[in-house]
């Protein structure tokens, strides 16, 4: 992690994590008799709400991250060099065309893909430092995800399938979090179709399945992968509300990759990808969202 002298000295964002050393129209903010650069107004504004939480540790860090897939004069280039920071608590969106390397962006965050090159921090922490199974347990505990792909275990009813990460954190047992499950099947309007199988229910049925088994070990931070994108928009809408009630009422975590703008411009921050790299200024591009 930075030190507060050096991430002055090298122009990095607090807020967003960007390496502002080579752009020139960064926004600098006084604070305590020390200068700090941003990559534009969004970022600028936040820090002056709230500088001492910025001058902490970000929940995820990302530095100098680059991800590459194939060898030699067919290897394709995904993410060149990305630094970014995701704050506890916050609500942030990530958008950009597609092949832009926003789903790499958000693997790598939840650590279900390792960097070519670079660092991913979880809380100061150097992820690629953590044998396999630690990196499991975090996963399995303090990350939750959604993707728009539902994965459900086809063999296995709802229930169950919700169930999963307990089993995996050594918490099958665990007669609290099973009481909770229980409770949340039933405030989703799941209650009486908990031992349907996938094929049983609708895409709305089994995509609040996998929400409920990305809550079941209450994690801290929650990531989605277009988590509406197979839905009609009143039951993508419902989702949606569900998981910001999360973020706004129990602080937790949301990052969520899309192509809707309704989505993403409900955020506390957008991140815009493209071409692999990061656009500074994240609220200036609001309108980027084609495919």
């Amino acid at each position: 992690m930075h030190s507060e002298h050096e991430r002055m000295e090298s122009k990095i964002d607090l807020v967003c994590g960007m390496h502002l050393k080579e752009f020139p129209h960064a926004l600098t903010c006084a604070y305590k008799g020390k200068h700090y650069h941003f990559c534009g107004e969004g970022c600028f504004e936040r820090f002056k709400k709230n500088p001492e939480k910025y001058l902490g540790v970000p929940f995820i860090h990302l530095e100098g991250v680059y991800k590459s897939f194939g060898h030699g004069a067919s290897q394709t280039s995904i993410l060149k060099g990305v630094d970014v920071h995701i704050w506890e608590g916050d609500f942030v969106s990530i958008i950009g065309p597609s092949g832009s390397g926003k789903s790499t962006l958000l693997n790598m965050m939840g650590l279900l893909d390792k960097p070519t090159k670079g660092k991913v921090l979880v809380r100061g922490k150097d992820a690629s430092k953590l044998t396999d199974d630690a990196a499991a347990e975090l996963r399995s505990t303090v990350f939750g995800f959604v993707f728009q792909q539902y994965n459900l275990i086809p063999w296995l009813n709802a229930y169950e399938n919700a169930t999963i990460p307990l089993v995996f954190s050594g918490h099958a047992d665990d007669i609290a979090r099973r009481k909770l499950l229980d409770k949340r099947f039933k405030e989703v309007g799941l209650g009486e179709r908990m031992t349907h199988k996938p094929t049983e229910l609708s895409g709305g049925e089994q995509q609040r399945v996998a929400l409920l088994r990305a809550l079941v070990n209450d994690p801290a931070i929650l990531f989605g992968d277009e988590p509406t994108g197979n839905l009609d928009s009143k039951t993508g809408n419902m989702l949606l509300d569900s998981l910001i009630e999360l973020n706004r009422t129990q602080g937790k975590t949301l990052v969520i990759v899309t192509h809707d703008k309704d989505i993403a411009e409900r955020a506390d921050e957008i991140i815009t990808v493209r071409d692999g790299v990061l656009v500074p200024d994240h609220h200036v591009h609001k309108a980027t969202y084609t495919e």
